[in-house]
């Protein structure tokens, strides 16, 4: 296993055609659903951070890779999806905005 190939956040980002900003914010709904009690364990797969390095690069597996394209393929795009606040051109109107406003 330590010949398994590994994949930079540059790497992951163009593998899966997403934005670095994307990735962070799919992980960052992941802490958040955890901290608000709403599921009990990460559904990501977690990075392996090389601690040695400025900045503290995260790394993934080709098999973290999968598991990734497996979230990205089970994601419902549009305004009824997790994400769909965010994707919808009108999202400040939303209802579901509003809320996330006073709520956190």
């Amino acid at each position: 296993m330590k010949n398994d190939k590994k994949y930079s956040v540059t790497e992951i980002c163009e593998k899966l055609n997403i934005s670095a900003f994307t990735l962070r914010h799919w992980y960052d709904l992941q802490t958040k659903q955890i901290k608000d009690g709403l599921i009990d364990k990460e559904y990501l797969p977690t990075p392996e951070r090389d601690v040695t390095m400025k900045g503290r690069p995260r790394y993934w597996t080709e098999k973290q890779l999968k598991e990734l394209k497996d979230y990205q393929s089970s994601i419902t795009y549009g305004r009824n999806g997790i994400y769909g606040v965010y994707s919808n051109p009108n999202h400040k109107e939303t209802k579901k905005y509003k809320n996330s406003l006073t709520n956190g």
